[in-house]
């Protein structure tokens, strides 16, 4: 990362020289497109689920067999999250919860089902909170190690999968992430925006046209956190698309039943 800042400054003090000599009407669009143009840039290394700028991310499996995995966020939750556990068993269907460790603190009869029932837990942050994208890196790697320390007093080993909230990655969040040591980050190839109000119908739409050989799906057992109160719909949709699954040959697999299509 430290290689890649080094050759965009030695860009930008070539393009400043360059705009020094520019008439001043030209300096100014000049200015104003490299503006933009770093904004983009930027963007799109924090926001964009493909971008490996700060972190390492599996934003999709690497495997050309039939399976996808469906994740959810935000959990548990004493009233949705069992309800999405009972579909997927009647779908015989695996998938990965990233839960909040003061959650998971509060509900760990459910950590035990998702794990009893084949599914891979993973770690969301202790608390989800919007600080955690501007902390230092002290406050970044204790709200990861925190949640891990929930998980691993509930289940027989630590946590391995990392998704860090809304799926930003930025440089605070980069640097307290390195110090955790070992975790993969998993962001998505595709969501189903369903922490925002919604119908069922839409998430569906959403989610079927990219439901394909390899696609990790991010959908949401957890309430509130700034989304919705309601994951009626993504019950709703959950059993549809598992259905649409099935129709297309594609087989639900949990992260860890991937194993080196994750690494």
């Amino acid at each position: 990362m430290l290689k890649a800042f080094a050759i965009k400054g030695l860009a930008l003090a070539a393009a400043l020289a360059a705009i020094w000599a520019l008439p001043a009407g030209w300096a100014t669009l000049t200015v104003a497109a490299i503006a933009v143009a770093t904004i983009g840039f930027f963007t799109y290394t924090i926001v964009h689920p493909r971008s490996r700028f700060f972190a390492p991310v599996v934003s999709r499996l690497a495997t050309d067999q039939p399976i996808v995995a469906l994740t959810f966020d935000d959990g548990p939750d004493p009233v949705f999250t069992p309800r999405i556990l009972d579909v997927l068993a009647a779908h015989q269907a695996r998938a990965t919860f990233f839960v909040l460790g003061e959650r998971a603190a509060q509900h760990p009869e459910l950590i035990l089902r998702m794990h009893r029932e084949g599914h891979t837990v993973g770690t969301h942050t202790q608390r989800h909170r919007l600080r955690f994208h501007f902390g230092s890196p002290t406050y970044v790697q204790r709200e990861i190690e925190d949640a891990i320390a929930v998980i691993a007093g509930i289940l027989p080993a630590p946590p391995t999968l990392f998704r860090p909230p809304q799926g930003l990655r930025t440089p605070c969040f980069a640097s307290g992430w390195r110090r955790t040591r070992g975790l993969t980050c998993v962001t998505w190839s595709v969501r189903g925006l369903d922490s925002l109000t919604t119908t069922a119908g839409a998430i569906v739409a959403r989610v079927s046209k990219h439901l394909a050989p390899g696609a990790i799906v991010t959908l949401h057992d957890g309430t509130g956190l700034g989304g919705g109160q309601d994951r009626a719909p993504t019950l709703e949709a959950l059993a549809t698309l598992l259905s649409e699954c099935k129709t297309r040959g594609l087989r639900c697999v949990s992260l860890g039943d991937a194993g080196a299509a994750v690494s």
